[in-house]
């Protein structure tokens, strides 16, 4: 799933010389919120990651009213939430004397670990460690055998399971016919997280906190019937590329999926599908030199043929582009989201395609730069 955060105006400013603003809001379970500038760290988001979103600021606390005394106090890691935002202030005009103040969310993140420095002759250094709520709910093992019945809804039993660590959660999520076609039952200490995502693989989808602090499923998105790009890199003026480097690898190189359905609660035979990469101008293409590499996934919940395939090609779409990967340092756009599209265009390395993005960093101040790590789905008329 791709959305566009930002407004045209905040991604034409990051083009050119801007001045960046920055900030962590630190809120305790109370909802007591606090304001901290933030002079370091960076929030960083991987797709592929265990946890997807992790934060690491350093504040300054210039009074030493928020340097914890105790494990009551508010920046103690026992349910403080942190809410990093970056964005730009624009120069200012009559109506903004001191500049309009454009930011946008990096996330909702729960705190681990607190690092105080306190030197001689200056303010405290406060330094954040912070996971989005996915590890919340990963540390939040069953504590009792867990049973979702036969016949539930997937994204109901996904719902019903989050429930349990946060009963008050907000969902972007698909729709589905699909059930359970047997009790599926989850042993004392299994993992919430991983099992919400197995739930979430079976329906092709991706499973996430959002920016917000909601829950996204979705399906992975599909670049070749996207109208265009989210963000551009094409050398020439405006550019905000710095630097880019480009890896070709095999590992782990599946250009295929074998997907069988087992459906034990119902009696129904097994099914299956297969999914190449089907393209002809791809590296992978089955058919070329490269050959078939496929992946094999059985699935409990897929009950037909026509499931099973719709899973398949989803699952697909995961999978290709890691043989051409892409990381590209440049100045920060804080609105990326993990799956979304860039165009890079850079002739003297032969760059010219889509790329998804699979990580990056957003970096709190303001002369860091912007890591990302790409992977290439499609080209745009280039090698």
């Amino acid at each position: 799933m791709t959305v566009q955060r930002a407004s045209a105006r905040l991604l034409s400013e990051i083009r050119t010389s801007h001045t960046v603003y920055s900030y962590v809001d630190v809120i305790s379970p109370t909802q007591e919120r606090v304001r901290l500038p933030a002079t370091g760290g960076a929030v960083n988001c991987d797709r592929t990651a265990a946890v997807r979103r992790t934060c690491k600021a350093v504040c300054i606390d210039p009074l030493g009213t928020l340097v914890p005394s105790g494990t009551s106090s508010l920046l103690t890691p026992y349910g403080t939430e942190l809410r990093p935002y970056r964005g730009v202030r624009y120069a200012a005009t009559p109506e903004h004397p001191e500049g309009e103040i454009d930011v946008l969310p990096l996330g909702v993140f729960r705190l681990a670990k607190v690092t105080i420095h306190d030197t001689t002759g200056g303010s405290p250094d406060i330094q954040l460690e912070a996971y989005d709520l996915s590890r919340t709910v990963a540390r939040d093992k069953f504590t009792s055998p867990y049973v979702i019945p036969v016949g539930t809804n997937v994204i109901d039993a996904i719902k019903a399971i989050l429930q349990r660590t946060f009963p008050d959660l907000q969902y972007d999520a698909i729709s589905t016919t699909r059930t359970t076609t047997a009790p599926r039952l989850y042993d004392v200490s299994n993992d919430p997280w991983s099992a919400v995502t197995d739930l979430a693989t079976s329906l092709g989808c991706d499973i996430y906190f959002d920016v917000e602090g909601g829950v996204v499923i979705a399906p992975p998105a599909d670049i070749d019937a996207l109208p265009s790009p989210d963000f551009t890199y094409i050398e020439g003026q405006r550019c905000t590329m710095i630097d880019l480097s480009r890896v070709f690898t095999d590992e782990p190189g599946f250009n295929g999926i074998v997907l069988t359905g087992e459906s034990p609660g119902d009696q129904l035979p097994p099914v299956r599908a297969v999914a190449w990469d089907e393209e002809p101008t791809s590296a992978t293409y089955h058919l070329g030199p490269y050959g078939e590499v496929p992946q094999f996934i059985t699935d409990q919940l897929i009950k037909t043929t026509e499931e099973a395939q719709a899973t398949a090609d989803q699952l697909l779409r995961n999978l290709l582009g890691f043989s051409a990967q892409l990381s590209i340092t440049g100045v920060v756009n804080p609105s990326f989201e993990a799956g979304q599209v860039v165009a890079v265009t850079r002739a003297r390395s032969h760059v010219t395609g889509v790329y998804a993005v699979d990580a990056f960093t957003v970096p709190l101040d303001a002369k860091s730069t912007q890591a990302l790590t790409l992977r290439q789905k499609s080209t745009a008329g280039g090698t």
